[in-house]
Parts: structure tokens; sequence; C-alpha cells
């Protein structure tokens, strides 16, 4: 009886094997994104929480603006609708008289929006642009 070679195991044992070291290497490459996704959405949850409470007292998301929101949360950092956001604790707000809405960067070119109105709505938003201006058009009913 002729030796049989088993180098198609071999072959076919080292592939999977390097399958699965690729696939754990990607798994704990982008590990970090869910956490950044996560306190990305946080921040947006944070800042909406205040400007809710704003909006409570005053009657109007027009008074919840950059300062009003800065007061009310110092732990975040709060610009105006038209400067962008630069990173997770810092959110660009927009205002208007029925209507409210945020953006935060996750990553450069990644951001995340918030949209609130007055009827009850609530929006969300992914985009490119990190300004609360651009979060004003978020449609969405989920991330």
């Amino acid at each position: 009886m002729p030796e049989r070679h088993n180098r198609g195991f071999w072959l076919v044992a080292g592939s999977i094997g390097l399958a699965c070291v690729f696939l754990v290497a990607a798994i704990l490459y982008n590990a970090p994104m869910k956490e950044t996704i996560g306190h990305a959405e946080d921040t947006l949850l944070v800042a909406q929480a205040a400007a809710q409470r704003i909006h409570d007292a005053s009657g109007s998301f027009g008074t919840a603006d950059a300062a009003a929101l800065s007061a009310a949360d110092p732990s975040h950092t709060y610009r105006d609708a038209a400067t962008a956001s630069i990173g997770l604790d810092d959110v660009s707000i927009a205002t208007g008289p029925t209507s409210w809405a945020a953006a935060v960067q996750a990553r450069p070119g990644a951001c995340f929006y918030l949209h609130l109105t007055d009827a009850g709505g609530v929006f969300y938003g992914v985009g490119t642009e990190c300004t609360g201006s651009v979060a004003m058009h978020a449609t969405d009913p989920r991330w």
C-alpha cells in the first residue's frame, strides 16, 4: 500500500487558522469604534436632556442655545450652529422657535445628529459635516 500524504489536510487547516487570525484582528481593530459611537450617542442624549429641560422651563427650543446649554451642562462644550463639532464631548447646536438640533463628531468625517421638534418628534442622522445647521435636517427614526 502506498504511503498517503496529508498535505491537503494541512493546507485546509492552515487556511482556516489564518482566517481565524484575520477575523480576531479585525474584531480587535474595530472594537474602539463601537465605544466611540456609543460615546457620541451618549453626548447627544445628555445634550437632549439639557435642551428639553430648558424647553420645559421657557416653552421654546429657541432659548436652548450653546450658551444656555453650557450653563446647564458644563461637562460638555457647546458651539453655535455654524461652528462644527471637533470631538466626542463637543456639540454643535442649532435652535429655532419650534425645533432644536445637535451634531457630534465621532471621528473625522463621521458625525451623529439629533433633531427635536415642539411636536414631540425626535429624529436622528449621520453625515460628514458636523454642524447643528446640518443636524436640523435629520429625519431618520433611528441612528
